[in-house]
């Protein structure tokens, strides 16, 4: 994988010779799914007359936020088995992104730049999710009859049924639970790597054969302050999530509200009998068991709402908190999770987007006018000379980042390519 760029304004010529004079400089901030969906997309743009040159910012590189901490379930239903908004264009995109990744692993496979071995992106084994009160098995009953001609597949399954696809599990046989088994789970950490190496391949290919100029460059840096930028940007795409609300020309602008969360990654000890099955599927219960392997998997989230602690690591009474916490929720339905040993912990901290009518929908709009209405002292002169730059925003994803970061990282990118926010739903532009 090409080695990360070192400073913010070298510009794409400082790493790739000599660049057309109709080069399209474009920053996207933040290297988790928004950010990354939206380099893709935004490459797809490249044109001979016009190379697209992405320069993705990230302190701690791609996928080393809450997007890589994550558990990785993909599917596209809400907590009461109803499609979610956009949901269909959601799921598809979001397959088409993982088809993107895994083809870029398997072209680098004997060239050592994703290593010799290709790990698993994403297992495809369902989630089965348990409805803990009647209130929540009505709600299945009733989204599985509405959903009976969507091709989905989602089934209500009863106690007996539950416990033969998952051996172990507790659910009485009045029981009910949503099964979704064209659900998949995705490594996140991989994954982005992959999608960005992707990135870094297609811009190769583009810039040797019909669109010289062509570039993707990671950063490892951290922004602080849009002014930073100084205008040598076309546009600037900011994908931060919670640290977006940080920014200088955004505080107390995004209706946003953090929260942290910590995830045990668990390992079954050797001589345990009765293993997470291989054919399960992982489960939903307010907490989630999220299945890497026959003896591996992760068990998540504690939720720290208000918290902005960002920092992927997890100190000893964090972690005894935590492990307590996601016990006392999970041990009930699966008993056998208490044998299961911690590896080690992740941790990330999201940024929560406000409910509306259709649910937790993501923020994604033009962000000029909150730019070019800070009151910093000095920014006012500054933003005189950055007036061709357009800002943008893409956050606020929340628990939703997967089932979210392809279709709408391709309208993002679209709207920041024809400089036309029209193009994105009016009903993400939430400040």
């Amino acid at each position: 994988m090409a080695t990360a760029a070192a400073g913010p304004l070298l510009g794409c010529a400082a790493t790739g010779g000599l660049q057309p004079s109709g080069v399209r400089r474009i920053a996207v901030l933040g290297a988790g799914f928004a950010g990354v969906s939206v380099a893709w997309h935004l490459l797809q743009h490249t044109t001979s007359s016009a190379p697209i040159c992405v320069e993705l910012f990230d302190e701690v590189g791609v996928g080393g936020g809450a997007s890589g901490a994550s558990g990785g379930l993909l599917h596209p239903y809400n907590p009461k088995g109803k499609l979610l908004w956009k949901g269909a264009e959601g799921w598809n995109a979001a397959l088409k992104l993982l088809s993107v990744a895994g083809t870029a692993c398997s072209d680098t496979s004997t060239t050592g730049e994703f290593g010799s071995t290709i790990a698993p992106l994403a297992w495809k084994r369902g989630i089965l999710r348990l409805a803990k009160q009647q209130k929540h098995a009505l709600d299945f009953q009733k989204n599985v009859n509405n959903a009976a001609s969507d091709e989905s597949k989602i089934a209500c399954l009863g106690g007996p049924a539950a416990r033969e696809l998952v051996p172990g599990l507790e659910i009485p046989a009045e029981g009910l639970a949503l099964y979704i088994p064209q659900a998949i789970n995705v490594h996140p950490q991989r994954y982005l790597k992959a999608l960005w190496l992707a990135c870094e391949l297609f811009s190769r290919k583009a810039s040797t054969t019909d669109c010289p100029g062509t570039q993707a460059v990671l950063r490892n840096y951290r922004v602080g302050s849009l002014t930073e930028l100084k205008g040598s940007y076309e546009a600037v795409v900011v994908c931060l999530g919670a640290q977006a609300m940080l920014l200088p020309e955004l505080v107390d602008k995004l209706p946003l509200t953090s929260c942290r969360g910590v995830v045990a990654q668990l390992q079954a000890p050797r001589g345990l009998r009765n293993v997470y099955d291989s054919q399960a599927p992982n489960l939903l219960f307010g907490t989630w068991v999220a299945v890497q392997g026959e003896r591996d998997l992760l068990l998540g989230a504690t939720k720290d709402w208000g918290s902005m602690n960002a920092s992927p690591n997890v100190d000893n009474t964090e972690a005894t908190s935590a492990l307590e916490k996601l016990m006392d929720e999970t041990a009930p339905f699966y008993p056998s999770i208490k044998k299961w040993k911690v590896k080690g912990w992740q941790a990330g901290l999201r940024a929560m987007p406000p409910r509306s009518s259709l649910g937790s929908l993501p923020l994604a709009g033009c962000i000029d006018e909150l730019v070019r209405s800070s009151q910093l002292g000095g920014y006012s002169e500054q933003i005189k000379n950055t007036a061709s730059t357009k800002w943008w925003l893409f956050g606020g994803l929340g628990s939703r980042g997967l089932i979210h970061h392809g279709w709408l990282g391709d309208q993002v990118a679209k709207a920041v390519i024809y400089r036309n926010e029209s193009l994105l739903p009016q009903i993400l532009k939430q400040w």
